[in-house]
């Protein structure tokens, strides 16, 4: 079979994702024609899907070296850094991609993800705003640009740039998902529930969207619904942190102590640096009137987080409240003897 065959072959198994067929046939092109920049550049593809980045960046690299005038081979090695954890290089490799073709809006979208990551938000937004003027239809810039307009509480604007994803792409879970999040924030927790249900129905096993959703339950005062929502998203990750904590707080609020402490002991086994866990843990644990417990968790959570806003002052209520339950003890105490003498 001749090389272009054999290419075609490759690519065609590349995209109907059997992956191994396509590494071999890269591979076997790459026997024949040790010089062939795109069996490189696309078996690098094929590691960085199956996330042997490593690999992927080898073999784009190799494909850049033969080939360094290629605008999306760089695209590609930015985005193996960026999965790497090396933002600032694959910074450095979208923008000699956009300096080569500036109309890449794939190159424009990733550059933003990793400025995201450095909390770069303005930068981003102004990347996604390049991307979507290059093409206008490109759902994932729109949700991304969502993301960004939420980090910069730009709720109203967030959402409107989910709109225009998902009329784009109207079955897109994770664009309904994050969608709910900046309706959370707006406080319209009635649509938020829609949202994550939307979502939900797209992508069942979606257990950070349930654990959202029983944050939009909660907030309507639906708690034993929240409590179940809860149990969903640990059922599919029982080393969700969050969604235990959440479930404590939930079953405080049902007055069922033990067994939210238990929930806030199982966040605090998974991330023993959770402060807001052991705040809530201490919260519940001067509800039980356990003073000296609750007082060391707060301890604990400034301890843990200095800027923790809502442990000092819980700490000083918890203090108070003990202080208080302290003198009513010796008040009776001193009235008992009194009463006996």
């Amino acid at each position: 079979m001749d090389l272009k065959s054999l290419f075609s072959r490759a690519v065609q198994a590349h995209r109907l994702g059997n992956l191994p067929e396509a590494a071999a046939l890269y591979r076997q092109i790459l026997a024949a024609d040790p010089a062939n920049c795109r069996a490189f550049h696309l078996l690098g593809i094929v590691h960085a899907m199956q996330n042997d980045n490593e690999a992927a960046l080898g073999l784009i690299g190799k494909a850049i070296e033969i080939r360094p005038d290629v605008p999306d081979f760089h695209s590609d090695y930015g985005n193996v850094l960026k999965a790497l954890g090396r933002i600032p290089d694959a910074l450095a490799s979208y923008d000699r991609a956009i300096v080569m073709n500036p109309k890449i809006a794939e190159a424009h979208n990733n550059r933003s993800i990793g400025l995201r990551i450095l909390k770069r938000y303005e930068e981003a937004l102004a990347g996604y705003d390049r991307a979507l003027a290059i093409k206008p239809d490109y759902a994932e810039a729109w949700n991304n640009r969502g993301n960004i307009l939420r980090d910069l509480k730009r709720f109203s604007d967030a959402l409107a740039s989910y709109d225009r994803a998902l009329a784009i792409l109207p079955n897109a879970a994770e664009v309904h998902g994050n969608r709910g999040d900046t309706l959370q924030y707006l406080k319209r927790y009635v649509e938020a529930l829609a949202s994550y249900d939307r979502a939900l129905a797209l992508r069942p096993g979606t257990a950070h969207i349930f654990n959202n959703r029983g944050i939009a339950l909660m907030d309507l005062s639906r708690f034993e619904e929240a409590l179940a929502s809860y149990d969903r998203a640990i059922a599919l990750q029982p080393e969700n942190s969050e969604a235990w904590n959440n479930r404590g707080n939930i079953l405080k609020f049902l007055s069922r102590m033990e067994d939210a402490l238990a929930s806030f002991d199982r966040a605090l086994t998974l991330r023993p640096d959770y402060t807001e866990a052991l705040n809530n843990r201490g919260l519940t644990l001067a509800a039980m009137k356990r003073f000296a417990e609750a007082e060391e968790c707060h301890r604990r959570a400034l301890a843990t987080d200095p800027d923790y806003a809502d442990a000092p002052t819980d700490l000083k209520t918890v203090l108070r409240e003990r202080a208080l339950c302290e003198m009513a003890l010796a008040l009776y105490d001193e009235t008992m003897e009194s009463g006996s003498s």
